[in-house]
């Protein structure tokens, strides 16, 4: 009896498909599109440079974020796309992911109350310290003066 609960447990951990780099660090960057409840195109052309800059996907991002985009509204939360991250990427590919969330939600020239919630939330999951936070939200806002 043990034994194919056991069985029924680790087949069903194989099942899963593992979530990729390029795949969660779309979710989080749709995460912030979504959190006003309104897509915007400005929005949505930002993550897409955000992609490019953060994988080799070249054509195929199109393809992924529209993948993502479809299966976003069933994630529970941004905790399994954050642990992906936080398990390979680097402090520095971190704080260059909060300046991409930022300037998503910068790029329809409105802050969402909302989207600084879930960017503050992403941040937290990231083990980001609150300074960083402030740091890259700083930093994409001299990008948007200039």
């Amino acid at each position: 009896m043990i034994n194919a609960i056991k069985s029924l447990f680790s087949s069903a951990q194989e099942a899963e498909d593992p979530i990729s780099y390029q795949r969660a660090v779309t979710a989080l960057l749709l995460e912030v599109i979504i959190a006003d409840n309104e897509i915007h195109p400005y929005e949505e052309q930002a993550a897409k440079d955000a992609i490019k800059a953060v994988s080799d996907l070249g054509d195929d991002v199109d393809r992924l974020f529209d993948e993502v985009k479809s299966t976003i509204e069933d994630a529970n939360d941004a905790y399994q796309f954050t642990k992906v991250v936080n398990e390979q990427a680097t402090l520095e590919q971190k704080f260059e992911l909060l300046k991409c969330l930022w300037r998503v939600a910068y790029a329809d020239g409105n802050l969402d109350a909302y989207e600084d919630q879930r960017i503050r939330k992403i941040s937290e999951l990231l083990f980001m310290q609150h300074s960083e936070f402030i740091q890259a939200k700083l930093a994409v806002q001299n990008e948007h003066k200039n």
